[in-house]
């Protein structure tokens, strides 16, 4: 097992080998060691978890899909459905890298500020659902953040975890 300090500034990481903060006087030989940065001049208590690599290849950047247009004049997604933005994370499992882009989803009816979630995607094409500054989940209108003047009067286009699309807030 390769072991590196892995400390988020929190005490603790994704990947967290479950070392326990491995203390000063500890049985354990990795204490405070690192096999892959080459030195072992780290004082054995230095705030490090162990971390497990789980050997994964470098990742490279995340690939897009584009199905669609979300800003398009004429849909190209099939009658009934809209263009929405997404982001697939991983979530730590195995080796998987994100994803991103746009995909045609049945279209709801909702507008900005209506509750949105749970089971569908309640949003009207041109709005997605996500959770911000209220509670629970809301439609929002999509704006680009390359041009910012999409928004309703007295909204600002605010960024959305996909790259280059914004939200109306």
């Amino acid at each position: 097992m390769t072991t590196v300090p892995a400390d988020d500034g929190a005490g603790g990481t994704a990947g967290h080998a479950g070392s326990a903060g491995n203390r000063a006087g500890s049985s354990s030989s990795s204490a405070g060691r690192s096999s892959s940065a080459g030195s072992s001049s780290l004082p054995r208590d230095a705030g490090f978890d162990e971390y497990a690599d789980p050997g994964c290849p470098d990742a490279g950047p995340p690939s897009q899909v584009d199905e669609c247009d979300p800003f398009a004049a004429v849909s190209t997604c099939p009658l009934g459905q809209g263009c929405y933005p997404f982001v697939d994370h991983p979530f730590g499992e195995g080796c998987g890298a994100q994803s991103f882009g746009t995909m045609c989803s049945p279209a709801g009816t909702g507008v900005q500020g209506a509750v949105c979630g749970d089971g569908g995607n309640d949003c009207a094409s041109g709005f997605v659902c996500v959770v911000g500054s209220q509670p629970g989940k809301h439609c929002v209108q999509l704006c680009l953040m390359s041009d910012p003047s999409g928004c309703p009067r007295g909204m600002i286009c605010g960024e959305l975890d996909v790259e280059g699309f914004g939200v109306c807030s």
